[in-house]
């Protein structure tokens, strides 16, 4: 999060040079270092969801363990394909890629802070949101296994051309402002929650004025 946030504050069009991977030739395999639970499929979606390039790893999407080095011109070990590991990126994964417009760009990109309801940050939360046209998104993960319940509301700084030659300044935006909602009172808008398929209605003044509240699991 602190490296995003100082991408941002610096000049978030860094973001697009950035290439989002989990695991390459020189590093332990991505089953290795996250699993095939929820943890590698939380880790994966923010992989797709971000601006910058995604990349993902030989044999990662069929869960094969075997390290493969640059010199490598062929497997030394006979893995056979996870399918379950197969199928659960054609359920949650891959429909995210074919949307990469949505998440790859940087002009409507914003990180937010996740307030506790002690009124902390709670830096294991990761929330961003983008949008491309009338298309919104807001992406939490949950990087520890835990409960995790807050609210999201005002996004971290992120610097913008001033309209002076060279000059940037910084800006915060409300959930609101960040996707676009008009908040006057009379708007309503319907979202759909991704992981589980359910349907939701907000007042956008709300969203405006108290932004949203979210509880997430391990």
């Amino acid at each position: 999060r602190s490296v995003i946030k100082n991408v941002l504050e610096f000049n978030p069009e860094i973001l697009r040079r950035f290439v989002n991977f989990m695991s390459n030739p020189d590093e332990e395999t991505a089953m290795a270092q996250f699993g095939k639970g929820d943890k590698y499929f939380g880790v994966a979606i923010m992989m797709v969801t971000m601006p910058g390039l995604t990349m993902f790893g030989h044999g990662q999407i069929e869960a094969y363990t075997e390290k493969y080095g640059m010199e490598y011109r062929k497997a030394y070990w006979h893995e056979e394909v996870d399918w379950n590991h197969v199928r659960r990126h054609e359920v949650e994964v891959f429909p995210l890629m074919k949307r990469r417009h949505l998440f790859s760009g940087v002009e409507n990109f914003f990180l937010f802070d996740f307030y506790g309801v002690d009124g902390k940050v709670n830096e294991n939360v990761f929330a961003y949101s983008n949008r491309a046209g009338e298309e919104r998104a807001l992406v939490l993960y949950h990087n520890r296994h835990e409960t995790a319940k807050g609210w999201i509301r005002i996004s971290a700084a992120a610097s913008v051309e001033s309209g002076r030659a060279g000059e940037r300044i910084l800006i915060q935006k409300s959930l609101a402002e960040a996707l676009g909602l008009n908040t006057d009172g009379r708007h309503f808008y319907i979202f759909k929650d991704y992981k589980s398929g359910l349907e939701y209605i907000r007042s956008g003044r709300a969203l405006g004025e108290q932004g949203i509240y979210v509880e997430l699991g391990a």
